[in-house]
């Protein structure tokens, strides 16, 4: 499927709970579709490549990326390579390491190993590898000279290890969006976006527009860096509000603010 002009998708993690099932899978789109979206990230759902892609047909949605998570580190790439064809995607993302990679200087040289050795061979086979963060890739370890995620991105191949920023999760690590952004310009195909708020002195997850980060500079720097793919993510719904809501109100703030 040729992708559409638009930049803005919706990653399925968000809506996890309604696609178990094809029959699931098929209501969710729907609704998404009547938002809207023209394309999605595949991430959250059980079923196999075969029926999500029936249902992206049906519904005219294309995939923009993946979560593959195990499959990354298998040593035989050849299922998680069939799947992204199946799918016609040339972008998966680790959600997330296991703490293994993440509590010590020698985890993450493992996990950068790992990516250099693998984003190499994916690469030959014209998917693209990359990385999402969260807030603990802000940890400062000892034998690192910065955090983890500076650390990965500083040792980690350009050429075929690619990055899948999440905006959301990079503010509250302490980081700034924006430099962020500008840090890894040239290899983040797909971004990941929510807003962050403060709700009870508490930070939550909440729609694009309706919390404090700065999407006029966070937009302009996607643009200077090549950033393809919007992928609105909200890991959990705001407070009395129902996450189709929020993946509406997402969709249109950012069409607002001149987004196609």
């Amino acid at each position: 499927m040729k992708a559409p002009d638009s930049q803005i998708a919706v990653t399925l993690y968000n809506l996890r709970d309604y696609c178990q099932t094809e029959s699931d899978l098929d209501r969710t789109l729907d609704k998404v579709c009547a938002i809207g979206y023209q394309a999605v990230q595949v991430s959250g759902t059980p079923l196999p490549a075969e029926v999500i892609k029936r249902q992206l047909d049906k519904h005219n949605l294309f995939c923009c990326a993946t979560h593959e998570g195990a499959l990354i580190f298998a040593d035989d790439l050849h299922p998680l390579i069939d799947r992204l064809q199946t799918l016609e995607c040339d972008f998966t993302a680790l959600g997330a390491p296991g703490e293994e990679y993440r509590q010590s200087a020698e985890g993450v040289a493992r996990l950068i190993d790992i990516f250099n050795r693998q984003g190499e061979k994916l690469l030959a086979a014209g998917i693209r590898l990359g990385y999402h963060n969260h807030h603990f890739e802000f940890t400062r370890l000892p034998g690192l000279s910065g955090t983890m995620l500076d650390e990965f991105y500083a040792k980690t191949n350009p050429k075929c290890v690619f990055a899948e920023l999440d905006v959301h999760w990079v503010t509250r690590g302490g980081g700034s969006p924006t430099a962020w952004i500008k840090k890894v310009a040239g290899r983040m195909p797909v971004i990941h976006f929510k807003d962050f708020a403060l709700l009870d002195n508490e930070p939550v997850f909440c729609e694009i527009g309706e919390g404090n980060l700065d999407w006029p500079g966070i937009l302009k720097c996607c643009r200077e860096s090549g950033v393809r793919w919007y992928s609105i993510e909200q890991d959990m719904p705001f407070p009395g509000r129902d996450i189709f809501d929020s993946i509406k109100i997402s969709f249109n703030n950012l069409k607002a603010m001149g987004v196609k």
